[in-house]
């Protein structure tokens, strides 16, 4: 049986004027008007509602795509240093938190992660990666110096809350950096360029967009309103996407919860830039800036790293 093509039809002749006087273009105006005001008020990003890029089905597999890469390149890491002449005495403990071992391995396996993300993702959404994650490297092109400068302050808000806040005297990520002169610069550099990149990634590329395309489902479907997005919708995906991040870095803390406090707080100020800025570079290079700054604090107060003891003064 062959079905009907609907799409050959008889051409209908209208034109300009007898078109804009007909029933069906008064509706359809009206129609276009209604779609042009149904999207909420809220300044959020075109792609993030229309698309729907990322799911929480995407982000599930971006998170364990990451597991299972980050895990497997820690073990062979480990297994790998305890055959190199450098690290061959050092203890287990002892080589798996080496900076000057543990640094290089990390930054290649977060290079497998990203192309892994790239090819998987691009296939998926049938659409360039960076593109489709909203990279948009010209928002920060256009708002680079107020983004330096927010990334500044936070850096600075954080040295000066720490100072009348209970902060653990002795966190790990301290000790990492007191190995050695040559791992704190390798920290240094990794923690101002890798580490904002795939924690971005992670948590303002995936997490906190598929949390507000959900919450853009229910408006959709009329289950919350556009009032009701605004004042839940995205402060719970904002607060959804900075616990885990805060809790990612707990354990550099000592588990404290002065530190993991603020590290909330400045997880919070990325969402906001990334939300406003529709741009993930934007976030990634105010965390970049931040770190920056937490390091270089830490790099003066060592002289330059060659007086790493004076760092848990």
């Amino acid at each position: 049986m062959i079905e009907k093509d609907e799409t050959a039809r008889e051409p209908v002749d209208i034109t300009a004027a007898n078109f804009e006087e007909s029933e069906g273009a008064r509706q359809a105006e009206a129609l276009l008007d209604h779609a042009a005001m149904e999207p909420s008020s809220l300044d959020t990003p075109a792609p993030l509602r229309v698309r729907n890029i990322p799911k929480l089905a995407d982000t599930f597999l971006f998170f364990a795509l990451a597991f299972l890469i980050l895990l497997v390149g820690e073990l062979l890491t480990i297994g790998i240093g305890r055959k190199l002449p450098l690290f061959r005495h050092e203890s287990l403990s002892a080589l798996a938190s080496d900076p000057r071992l543990m640094i290089p391995a990390q930054a290649l396996q977060y290079g497998v992660l990203l192309g892994f993300a790239a090819l998987i993702f691009g296939a998926l959404w049938r659409q360039p990666f960076w593109q489709a994650i909203r990279w948009n490297v010209a928002a920060v092109a256009k708002r680079w110096i107020w983004l330096a400068v927010l990334g500044v302050l936070l850096g600075l808000g954080n040295g000066l809350a720490s100072n009348y806040l209970p902060m653990p005297k002795e966190a790990p990520i301290l000790n990492d950096l007191m190995n050695s002169t040559a791992g704190a610069w390798l920290m240094f550099i990794f923690g101002s360029v890798g580490a904002p990149l795939i924690e971005e990634l992670a948590f303002r590329g995936f997490l906190l967009p598929s949390l507000v395309n959900v919450f853009r489902g229910l408006e959709r479907k009329g289950r919350i309103s556009p009032r009701g997005m605004l004042l839940v919708g995205l402060p719970a995906s904002i607060l959804l996407t900075s616990v885990p991040f805060a809790l990612l870095h707990s354990l550099q803390v000592s588990n404290a919860w002065a530190p993991i406090l603020l590290i909330g707080v400045v997880s919070v100020a990325l969402c906001l830039v990334r939300l406003k800025a529709d741009s993930l570079a934007a976030s990634t290079f105010v965390h970049a800036t931040y770190n920056f700054c937490l390091f270089a604090g830490m790099m003066v107060a060592s002289d330059g790293f060659r007086h790493l003891e004076k760092l848990n003064q």
